[in-house]
């Protein structure tokens, strides 16, 4: 081969911007985009993740791979006739959260897609550094905590049939080893591509289960999709067990191209094994209603520990004014 030889499409003579080993393929910007659509489309019927006349509301953070998923979301939406709101949460962190609040905001002015927005500092009067630094707990943690609850409120309060979530093929195959690996069998009944609704409580789907990271990142750059592109100032870094296991699939990956997707679908195939271990959740919160273990659900057991007053049922009423402002309800 002589240096410098432009390598084209398989399906048509331009430029080929990527190789996609595991298809056998190389393909130009448009048949990338398409194949990575089709390849949503097809998780979508083969996880039965969507029905004709669903709301699906898009948890976007103004990363990447949410941005990558509601831009799909919304072309498939048009053919398999379902309804598309996105949900972002502004976590009151400084100019990440700013930038990312900016990014999702365009993102859904392009698309036309109404967005949700939520931000901690008007709901709680205090954002995850203020929360943090009051608990004494990891930020992390404690973000994950209030994200769950603001989503799954939104949810409800919108009447959403269900949670699209961004999660790709290589966020979720480390935490399924791992868990394996612990023998914490339960939680990998939470790490399939959807889990189903209850009361008070909307199921998640992830449509991009079969999709791998470096797919997000080549797609979001081609639809020129706007992003964020700083990580969170209180994202992990360094060594971390996920990280080893996200490594060793990767290096099987380059060996054995589609391994990842190989295992992945029988991970979806066996999830009901997983789900037998998982406890049923079947009280409700005595402040805000919604779906917990115990008497009171973790976050109104938190904002009563550090605000005074349990705030779930205020994040409920906010979330309904907004609907009803927004026509949604």
């Amino acid at each position: 081969m002589s240096s410098g030889k432009v390598l084209k499409c398989s399906l048509c003579e331009e430029p080929a911007v990527t190789v996609v080993r595991y298809a056998k393929l190389r393909l130009c910007r448009k048949h990338f985009t398409e194949f990575i659509c089709k390849r949503v489309l097809k998780a979508i019927e083969r996880y039965r993740l969507v029905k004709k006349g669903w709301r699906i509301l898009v948890a976007i953070s103004g990363g990447k791979d949410s941005a990558a998923l509601l831009h799909i979301l919304t072309a498939l939406s048009k053919q398999l006739g379902f309804e598309v709101i996105a949900l972002h949460i502004d976590l009151g962190i400084g100019e990440y959260s700013r930038k990312a609040r900016e990014a999702a905001e365009k993102l859904c002015k392009d698309l036309e897609v109404p967005l949700v927005l939520l931000s901690l500092g008007e709901l709680l009067g205090a954002g995850i550094p203020e929360l943090a630094t009051k608990s004494r707990r990891p930020a992390c943690s404690l973000c994950g905590l209030v994200k769950r609850y603001l989503i799954n409120a939104a949810a409800v309060e919108l009447k959403a049939h269900a949670i699209a979530l961004g999660h790709h093929l290589d966020d979720l195959l480390p935490y399924i080893v791992k868990n394996f690996v612990l023998q914490s069998l339960s939680e990998i009944g939470k790490l399939g591509p959807k889990t189903e609704s209850g009361e008070f409580f909307v199921g998640r789907i992830r449509p991009l289960y079969e999709v791998s990271e470096s797919e997000t990142t080549l797609y979001t750059y081609l639809c020129s999709l706007p992003v964020v592109e700083e990580r969170c100032p209180y994202a992990v870094r360094g060594e971390s067990l996920e990280k080893e296991f996200r490594e060793f699939l990767n290096s099987v990956e380059a060996k054995r191209p589609g391994f990842k997707i190989a295992f992945a679908r029988a991970v979806a195939k066996n999830i009901g094994f997983y789900r037998k271990e998982m406890a049923s959740a079947i009280n409700t919160c005595r402040h805000c209603g919604m779906l917990t273990s115990g008497d009171v659900c973790a976050f109104c057991r938190l904002t009563e520990r550090l605000l005074g007053k349990p705030m779930g049922l205020d994040v409920r009423s906010y979330i309904k004014m907004v609907s009803a402002s927004m026509k949604l309800s």
